[in-house]
């Protein structure tokens, strides 16, 4: 099985994702994220990466949501597995996409991150 990590390879969606579907699949995303079944993860963050990719207005959904905390449970796991990649590559999308608006937010992630990290 071979799969291609560069975008413009992949095959254009035929329907763009609207406004609604994004809010009604982001809370199955997350309800995917909380769960103890570790196998809907990967697939949950890796749809939350497209959403995220996108959708320009990700800030929103970011504090609409309150994306960063339930990023940092995986960026904070030790382990650099598939789960810590996507979690923390959406943190650093996030970060590049809304520039110096959301310091504040990334700032409170890296330190709950490294206080996971920690304890």
């Amino acid at each position: 099985m071979e799969k291609s990590t560069f975008r413009p390879d992949q095959t254009a969606q035929s329907v763009a994702m609207t406004g609604s579907d994004v809010s009604t699949i982001i809370p199955h995303l997350i309800q995917d994220l909380e769960s103890d079944n570790k196998n809907l993860h990967a697939p949950a963050l890796r749809q939350l990466l497209e959403i995220i990719l996108d959708n320009l207005e990700n800030k929103d959904l970011v504090l609409k949501y309150k994306l960063m905390p339930l990023l940092n449970k995986f960026a904070g796991n030790v382990e650099k597995n598939e789960e810590f990649v996507l979690s923390t590559t959406i943190s650093h999308v996030i970060g590049v996409r809304n520039g110096s608006d959301d310091k504040m937010i990334l700032a409170g992630a890296a330190t709950e991150s490294i206080i996971q990290t920690i304890f």
